[in-house]
């Protein structure tokens, strides 16, 4: 349509398309602080001329313009700068959550300190020696058996905070498993909005954004991997979603029936898509522990979806741990490997109701319907159990915090049972272990667990399986000792009434004891099979300058008790100092592209408010025309009748 109708159109579209964008602009500068917001913009595009190209309008000298029109509002963003940021999220995530329970560890250690273990170690020597001079004072006698006390307690409060710390970390795995599946039910749910609004010919803009947003914070929780489908749909997996690598990779996803990995969000069937259990327990059948006790069949218990809240989450199943393979073996995964990686991940990918899924061999799911996977009261071996390990992100940074308690743990045990294997050796001048006869006191360090049980005074095996056992957990004094500390052996010899042959003064006992602080033993070694005669088998020999006494010789490629312990210390201000670095690191390069993403994405109110401005001139000069036009209009209609 041409002509003064035709202008008033023009006009009309005009003033529509100038009122969109100033819509559009007044929602940007709403949500210029609204955490995910991407800024918008309106596309405008020519409407459709006239005349079209025809036979008979050829020898018009061109088309006319009919005007503008809105062909789309569009957000603005950068889809590589959001994968940068996702990826350092989850580093980042990882680093905080290493950082945030490694620093946990080093008060719990307290050290360097004046009351921490190191000052412990150096006061229970000194009291030795002090013993070594003084052997007839009963004060002397006292003073060793408190120091020793003092120190067995704070290896058994330093374990028990360990655990209690590893218990915390836990109880964060489980709650970040709940707020994952929350994320992914709400990831489903929006993916299928925006599918919706799309399908329908409209851009879901806002929707898009909260499900940047949502994915933004998964990313923090674990790696993930994003897969682009039809109308703006997505799949999304984990960032570790590779083929099974072999025996003992028990971490990569699950695979479908045709090789690929299920999808933690997926677009066409959410039903079908995955999310994670938490496991609660491990205990062995026949035990009421949560500890590895050799290879056989464990109850472990988990709770679909991380639900804790309630029972009827609860499913209980039995899971086979024996070892794959012979040591020295390639592929050789030991049943006690088996336990550790079941109780540092504690997370099992489940179908979208919460069961656990089974795999084969190759990790291949047969089907994610309830009645194909793991069940209440089901059996499976370990290597069917699909565990879920993610490559990085806070669930990474919490499980391997677990393996590193689980490291000084055992560095602390290591310590207990050489301090206790070179004490009682020399106190009862034997290697094997030797039972407690009457006022013979020939253990000085007990299994306390199993001493409240009266073992040290019976058959010498269960002596020998209680000594076998120590740990940092339950070391402790003899009660004889702490009740009657005149009963601690000082003398080079006894007699058959326990008398000591040179004399009430003579301490070259106290005296081998206290140079201990400088003998070499290889406490590296020491591990859950180790036993006193073991251990004390090359470095346990006569010494003439202390009467023929046995005594702790130096080993080569061994450490000092104090100089392990040092050691565990300095390890663990290196790991937090590495954490410390990273994110500290992290935090600059994670800024750095958030700012590039913002420079982008973010809304300037400077920017906006000019928009504004060229927006609303355009506006007034649209309506201007309009007023021209009626005006005209009047002329034409009013003014012919004169």
């Amino acid at each position: 349509m041409s002509g003064l109708f035709g202008t008033f159109h023009v006009a009309k579209r005009g003033l529509f398309a100038q009122q969109r964008a100033i819509d559009v602009t007044s929602h940007n500068i709403a949500n210029a602080n609204t955490e995910g917001y991407s800024r918008q913009r309106v596309q405008l595009e020519t409407t459709r001329p006239f005349p079209m190209p025809a036979m008979n309008n050829a020898a018009e000298p061109g088309q006319i313009g009919t005007g503008v029109a809105v062909a789309a509002i569009n957000r603005i963003r950068d889809s590589f700068l959001d994968y940068q940021v996702r990826v350092e999220l989850g580093v980042d995530g990882q680093f905080k959550g290493r950082d945030k329970f490694l620093s946990e560890i080093e008060n719990i250690l307290n050290e360097p300190s004046d009351t921490g273990m190191s000052t412990l170690i150096g006061k229970f020597f000194d009291s030795w020696n002090t013993l070594a001079t003084s052997a007839k004072e009963s004060n002397a006698r006292s003073i060793v058996a408190q120091q020793s006390l003092a120190l067995t307690n704070e290896l058994n409060h330093t374990y028990a905070r360990l655990e209690n710390l590893k218990d915390n970390t836990q109880t964060m795995i489980k709650d970040t498993v709940f707020d994952i599946n929350s994320m992914l039910g709400q990831l489903n749910q929006i993916n299928q909005q925006i599918k919706q609004v799309k399908v329908a010919g409209n851009i879901p803009n806002d929707l898009m954004d909260k499900r940047d947003l949502l994915l933004d914070k998964l990313s923090t929780k674990f790696g993930i991997k994003i897969d682009k489908k039809d109308f703006e749909g997505i799949d999304v997996t984990t960032a570790n979603d590779g083929k099974y690598a072999g025996v003992g990779d028990n971490g990569t996803a699950p695979l479908d029936k045709n090789g690929k990995p299920l999808n933690i969000v997926q677009i066409l069937n959410p039903n079908n898509s995955v999310k994670f259990s938490y496991i609660k327990s491990i205990v062995k059948e026949g035990s009421s522990e949560e500890k590895f006790e050799g290879s056989g069949s464990y109850t472990v218990t988990y709770y679909k979806n991380g639900d804790t809240t309630s029972e009827n989450n609860k499913v209980t199943i039995k899971v086979k741990l024996e070892d794959t393979g012979k040591p020295g073996d390639e592929g050789y995964i030991s049943a006690a490997d088996k336990f550790k990686q079941l109780d540092e991940s504690r997370v099992l990918w489940a179908n979208n109701n919460g069961i656990a899924l089974k795999v084969d061999g190759a990790r291949t799911v047969a089907d994610t319907a309830d009645k194909s996977n793991l069940t209440d009261k089901q059996s499976c071996s370990f290597e069917e159990l699909a565990l879920f390990k993610p490559p990085t992100g806070e669930l990474k940074g919490y499980m391997s915090v677990q393996s590193d308690v689980d490291t000084y743990e055992g560095q602390l045990d290591k310590f207990a049972k050489a301090l206790a294997f070179a004490v009682n050796g020399i106190i009862s001048q034997n290697k094997g272990s030797v039972k407690d006869n009457g006022e013979d006191i020939n253990n000085f360090f007990v299994n306390g667990d199993a001493a409240k049980n009266g073992v040290y005074t019976g058959d010498e095996s269960a002596i020998a399986e209680a000594e076998q056992n120590i740990t940092a957990a339950n070391i402790t004094i003899n009660t004889a000792i702490l009740d009657n500390p005149m009963r601690i052996k000082t003398a080079a010899k006894y007699d058959e009434n326990g008398k000591p042959l040179s004399g009430e003064s003579d301490g070259k006992r106290a005296l081998a004891v206290e140079m201990l602080r400088d003998k070499l033993m290889k406490i590296q070694d020491v591990n859950t099979e180790t036993t006193k005669s073991g251990f004390l088998k090359d470095i346990f020999s006569s010494d003439p300058n202390l009467g023929g006494l046995n005594v702790i010789t130096n080993d080569i490629g061994g450490m000092t008790l104090d100089s392990y312990f040092k050691d565990t210390v300095n390890r663990l201000g290196i790991q937090e100092q590495e954490a410390r670095r990273m994110v500290e690191n992290e935090a600059k390069v994670l800024a750095g592209f958030e700012e590039s993403r913002a420079s982008v994405s973010g809304v300037s109110l400077d920017e906006e408010m000019a928009n504004l401005v060229q927006f609303q001139h355009c506006y007034q000069a649209n309506a201007k025309i309009i007023s021209t036009v009626d005006e005209l209009l009047d002329v034409v209609i009013n003014g012919l009748k004169r």
